[in-house]
């Protein structure tokens, strides 16, 4: 509970949420890694078969996925939940600068007791939230996403790989972060339709060396899992 009341605090602070998209979008592997998610995204949408689609953005943000999610040609509908109202003013600035303002509603509260009906929505995703909590939330949060889905609809979100080769053999491990083994997932989402993506998440800010070692996301289709460190989830309800 204290990391979590940390994190909210975190992204609530002005300076944190100003700098933000900046900070987010300074070096290759950060927008490789938007590149990988927002593909994965937009693939997503267009698996709904309805010409509208209405969405569920959880822990939003600022909108990082907002223009990707309205372009892929239908009529959307967007509620972006997040915990941080400083966050958020920066969707409703970013909304209007793209002229979908009358598109996007904002709902704050707690992602793990999502104030919405059951099968609510076409589309439920989540990045780059869940790994930062205990996996205990991160499992409250998962049936969340899947109780406010719509039947045929699917869910969206991201894990850090506790399979991955490098967390066998290094000596150290991350204390404020938490992975999962696909077998724990399993008994979350049970015997539903599941695809995944692959990424490894280089931290690398120097281009040349990045690019080469980038090689290895170019022909993940072909490598195991236990060789990156990202896993994406898409799970049809």
């Amino acid at each position: 509970m204290e990391q979590k009341n940390q994190i909210i605090k975190t992204y609530r602070d002005k300076n944190v949420t100003e700098n933000f998209d900046k900070e987010r979008n300074k070096y290759s592997f950060q927008k490789y890694k938007h590149k990988i998610e927002s593909n994965f995204l937009k693939r997503t949408l267009e698996q709904i078969p309805s010409k509208k689609i209405k969405i569920l953005d959880v822990a939003c943000g600022t909108g990082r996925m907002l223009q990707e999610v309205f372009s892929i040609g239908k009529e959307i509908e967007y509620i972006g939940f997040d915990s941080s109202e400083e966050m958020t003013k920066h969707l409703k600035e970013k909304s209007k600068k793209i002229g979908i303002e009358n598109k996007v509603k904002i709902e704050l509260g707690d992602a793990s007791n999502l104030p919405f009906h059951d099968e609510e929505f076409d589309v439920v995703y989540s990045y780059h939230l869940l790994w930062h909590i205990p996996k205990e939330e991160q499992k409250r949060i998962i049936k969340e996403m899947l109780r406010v889905c719509k039947k045929e609809g699917f869910i969206v979100f991201d894990i850090l790989n506790k399979n991955f080769i490098y967390e066998k053999i290094k000596k150290k491990h991350s204390k404020d972060l938490y992975k999962f083994t696909f077998n724990e997932l399993k008994e979350i989402i049970s015997s539903k339709k599941v695809e995944i993506e692959k990424l490894n998440d280089f931290p690398i800010k120097n281009d040349k060396i990045y690019n080469i070692l980038n090689i290895i996301n170019q022909i993940r289709k072909f490598l195991p899992k236990y060789l990156y460190h990202m896993v994406f989830f898409r799970v049809k309800k």
